[in-house]
């Protein structure tokens, strides 16, 4: 790959050597979002694409609206769905017909969410590292909308509790410049191989409330496909404006349940041992730190996910056993995680000694 920093620029070379790129982008009750998503995007530069903007079942006209603004761009598609598919089932069902097309299809499709503004050049520079690198996914530099001085997202990270956590959330951009391997990248703002989506499948549709992206990126890294973190490509993320919408208790204990869906349905066996204590130890924490520091929402919420989990377990097992593209040794997947303790001494700080809301609070 190019240099990391952030005067990287692709060249129009290297772009153009994954072809034209289809841009998936759904809308939900976010008109206003999605034009200024829209409008950045279509300023691209250094790559060839083309938008497929879907009105996800929108309650009100956001389907005529979108279709007035755009529909006569050569460059974008407007279409609209029946309902509210969700995040997941939207886009597999785009998926589906990009892999249909069979040598005819483009080796790459980009995932961008309607409330993600894009510089001009992400695309190119997610194109470029894709032409350079071959990787499966590439993950974009994901900036918090209300303070640009923190990162939102830099790609995933795969904790040996179990977990699949945004990398370098809140931290300064300055410390996430250069390029780097990771466990996924975030379905608001990436670049995904079409071969490697053939081999190893789409969104799992048991996801309705986010996770799905997660899913992806441990199947792709068990299956031996690179990831890689571009900090070049730039969005700016309005953070939560699409999930506020459905966030609610039940939200919070779905979230919970799909971590440990994941876990079960995709962790070798041998890793599965050898991360059991810290696993049995975060699951302690879980239930006791918000019973002794009286935070019962939070402790109602960890009880119920438990009792789901145990629910879906044999549904996560079932799914195991579909799951034939486990290429990675044991002993590389545990290489590959990262330890709890750094990330849970922040989450001790943060969320026990200054008492702020956890994702499952709010």
């Amino acid at each position: 790959m190019s240099s990391g920093s952030e005067q990287t620029r692709p060249s129009d070379r290297a772009a153009l050597g994954v072809g034209e790129i289809p841009v998936l982008v759904l809308n939900w009750n976010g008109f206003a979002d999605t034009v200024e998503c829209i409008d950045a995007l279509l300023k691209s530069t250094g790559v060839e694409f083309r938008v497929v903007l879907v009105d996800n079942g929108s309650a009100g006209d956001d389907f005529g609206r979108l279709q007035q603004k755009y529909g006569h761009d050569s460059r974008i598609e407007v279409r609209a769905n029946a309902s509210n598919l969700g995040f997941a089932r939207g886009m597999n069902k785009l998926f589906r017909e990009l892999l249909a097309m069979g040598s005819e299809r483009p080796g790459y499709v980009a995932l961008l969410n309607n409330d993600a503004t894009p510089e001009p050049e992400w695309l190119g520079a997610l194109a470029s590292a894709a032409a350079e690198s071959g990787a499966g996914a590439l993950a974009s530099r994901m900036l918090r909308r209300d303070d640009e001085s923190r990162l939102d997202n830099a790609g995933h990270m795969f904790m040996n509790t179990g977990e699949v956590l945004p990398r370098g959330a809140g931290h300064r951009p300055s410390e996430f410049s250069e390029p780097a391997d990771v466990a996924g990248a975030c379905g608001g703002a990436c670049l995904l191989s079409l071969d490697m989506l053939d081999d190893i499948g789409i969104f799992d549709e048991f996801f309705d409330t986010g996770y799905e992206d997660a899913e992806l990126g441990i199947r792709a890294m068990l299956a031996g496909y690179r990831q890689v973190y571009v900090p070049a490509a730039v969005v700016h993320h309005r953070i939560g404006a699409s999930i506020d919408k459905i966030r609610d208790r039940q939200y919070a204990i779905r979230l919970q349940v799909n971590i440990n869906y994941t876990y079960l349905k995709l962790m070798p066996m041998a890793v599965m041992a050898w991360n059991a204590p810290w696993l049995l130890a975060r699951t302690l924490a879980m239930l006791l730190v918000p019973l002794l520091t009286l935070r019962w929402r939070l402790l109602s919420v960890q009880w119920a996910a438990l009792v789901q989990t145990l629910r879906v377990g044999r549904q996560a097992w079932c799914e195991r056993g579909k799951f034939d593209r486990r290429r990675l040794s044991a002993l590389e997947v545990v290489r590959r995680q990262h330890f709890f303790a750094r990330v849970y001494w922040g989450y001790f700080k943060r969320f026990v000694w200054r008492g702020e809301r956890t994702i499952f609070e709010r």
